[in-house]
């Protein structure tokens, strides 16, 4: 079981009246290859399970890893291989939470990482210099009671650990040379600059990827706060060549004589997140017209919806209407398909267009807690079965459910 990689579906639809189902639809135990033609034969399964058509899929977020999107036998070009998509195109995408991991790790002051991690586990190894340490800390009344540790794996824990570090600088300077593991870094002044920003810029990647993470997100949503955090690096430039730190705090307090090092790396940053979520770009009118379609220019959108887009614009009862009510409302009660096919038919779908960081990592920690180190043995079956319902979004009527069972009678 520990061994086996598991392929989790979620599918997430749309119906006519624009209510949004969003489901575990299986979960499949890869016990041998797990290739781009091993995950499109079990999504085909799936599909053919519920009388799903690949043809109305409208999107797919992916990883960058061979098997999803490798150029002949990934499982997008296997999708775009064997079923056409003329009509409605399919919209692939990067993951955006993964795209932001990656261009995180462009910031890369490798020279800081590697002495604070060294650090950290010299402290955190060792179950003595672990309780000296605390003991330290309490005696030099300190803020804080321990630093933390770093995870690869895991983005969020970097920043963490980094900031812990930098406001116990100090006080793990005077630790390690009781230690006898004087920490020359700590004494140098452009060090400590390097690490003041890294620990800036980290906490302002942390804080986009917990925006991303937010549950009821529709794409818009999530490439609004790429586009805002894409400004955001601007402001940053501008402001740190005018030696301005009001968004940097910890590298304020080191007083740097330059930032040119650190101008160019957000620089590079900018690069990164343009190239990076350029498939989200591509689609920016095609959504702009779902969430705002009395805003958009209709020369710069599909030559298929710009006439429909003319005659919506123009219509004053439906402008009110979008006004005063919530988008999914709008477009259920409010949007004729007769009238405006193709203006009903985007909606859709960029309405089943789904960020789903916040469902994958809800099933992560699911999984764990059904596979915990007490249970000796569960069936695949059982495991999808109990991992559909700690995920699903409906309501369970365990009344309705009991009445409907053949009660064992005692006598």
């Amino acid at each position: 079981m520990t061994d086996t990689a598991q392929l989790a579906i979620f599918i997430r639809g749309v119906d006519e009246n624009f209510t949004i189902h969003e489901e575990l639809a299986a979960l499949y135990p890869m016990k041998e290859t797990t290739r781009g033609e091993d995950v499109f034969l079990s999504l085909k399964e799936v599909l053919q399970k519920y009388g799903l058509k690949f043809n109305n899929l409208a999107g797919i977020a992916t990883d960058g890893a061979p098997s999803m999107v490798g150029k002949n036998e990934g499982l997008v070009a296997l999708i775009r291989k064997h079923f056409d998509f003329s009509d409605t195109p399919l919209m692939q995408y990067h993951c955006i939470i993964h795209q932001v991991h990656l261009c995180a790790k462009k910031v890369n002051f490798e020279g800081v990482m590697k002495v604070v991690v060294k650090t950290v586990n010299f402290i955190k190894s060792k179950g003595l210099n672990h309780r000296d340490f605390q003991t330290f800390l309490e005696q030099m009344e300190s803020e804080y009671g321990d630093v933390l540790y770093y995870s690869e794996v895991r983005w969020l824990s970097r920043g963490k650990m980094l900031d812990r570090v930098f406001q116990l600088k100090d006080e793990i300077k005077v630790f390690m040379s009781l230690k006898g593991k004087d920490i020359l870094e700590f004494s140098d002044p452009d060090w400590l600059c390097d690490f003041g920003f890294l620990v800036d810029i980290t906490k302002h990647l942390n804080n986009l990827n917990l925006q991303l993470q937010g549950k009821n997100n529709f794409i818009h949503d999530l490439f609004g706060k790429i586009r805002a955090f894409e400004m955001k690096l601007k402001l940053f430039k501008s402001q740190l060549k005018d030696q301005n730190f009001a968004h940097f705090p910890a590298l304020k307090t080191c007083d740097p004589v330059s930032t040119e090092r650190y101008v160019l790396t957000i620089t590079d940053l900018e690069t990164h997140f343009d190239s990076r979520f350029s498939d989200f770009k591509n689609n920016e009118f095609d959504m702009k017209v779902f969430y705002s379609p009395f805003n958009v220019c209709a020369e710069d959108v599909n030559e298929t919806i710009q006439m429909e887009l003319i005659d919506f614009q123009s219509n004053p009862s439906l402008k009110e209407k979008f006004t005063n009510t919530g988008l999914i409302e709008f477009y259920s009660k409010y949007l004729k398909q007769s009238e405006f096919p193709n203006i009903y038919k985007n909606a859709l779908r960029m309405a089943s267009l789904f960020g789903s960081t916040y469902i994958c990592e809800q099933f992560f920690t699911q999984m764990k807690i059904v596979k915990s180190k007490t249970r000796t043995k569960i069936t695949d079956r059982h495991l999808e079965n109990t991992l559909r319902i700690a995920t699903t979004k409906m309501d369970t009527d365990i009344d309705n459910l009991v009445n409907q069972m053949q009660h064992h009678l005692s006598h």
